[in-house]
């Protein structure tokens, strides 16, 4: 009877400390939000608003380097996001400016969305609008949120964002996605 005992025992803790971390971590988690990505040159954007809609397309970026009369240097990043066919044509741009000292684009990280009151040849910041015709005859432009670039390379730049957008009548439509952008050729 007592080696039963030790049987069942040595099983038991074979179970618990062999099987069951192996399940409780084969089990995990789809996955964190933050690391989800898109296919290159694509983009998959939530919408909600009035109304909520998917907004999928094709992703490109351009990158100028822009010196002021002082010569201080300024990256631009051009974010172009655009879907539909040519009847209901949709486009997302954003502009990233940063001023570096460094020529090597945009730095990867967070750009928060900074108040546009002066003109755009000496902005830092992000600057985006949407033209949603299907949504909104008015062009809606961007209000607040943040633009994360998760890694930015010379043929690509992927990251995500998450904004909310404001047209002149006072609708706000609240983005949220991911994007892995192509340099336009």
């Amino acid at each position: 009877m007592l080696k039963i005992f030790q049987v069942i025992g040595k099983s038991l803790k074979m179970f618990f400390f062999g099987i069951v971390p192996f399940f409780l971590l084969a089990g995990g988690s789809k996955g964190d939000v933050a690391t989800l990505k898109v296919e290159n040159g694509t983009y998959s954007f939530t919408i909600n608003g009035q109304l909520s809609f998917q907004l999928e397309g094709l992703a490109t970026f351009e990158n100028s380097i822009e010196e002021d009369k002082f010569g201080n240097s300024i990256n631009k990043l051009l974010l172009n996001f655009t879907s539909g066919d040519n009847v209901k044509m949709q486009n997302l741009e954003f502009i990233i400016a940063s001023k570096t000292k460094k020529h090597h684009g945009v730095p990867v990280g967070v750009h928060k969305i900074k108040n546009l009151d002066r003109l755009l040849n000496k902005f830092s910041g992000v600057y985006g609008f949407a033209d949603l015709g299907s949504i909104s005859e008015l062009p809606f432009f961007i209000k607040s949120g943040d633009i994360i670039i998760t890694e930015y390379y010379s043929d690509h730049v992927d990251g995500r964002l998450e904004v909310q957008l404001e047209n002149a009548n006072g609708e706000s439509l609240n983005v949220k996605g991911f994007f892995n952008a192509d340099i336009k050729v």
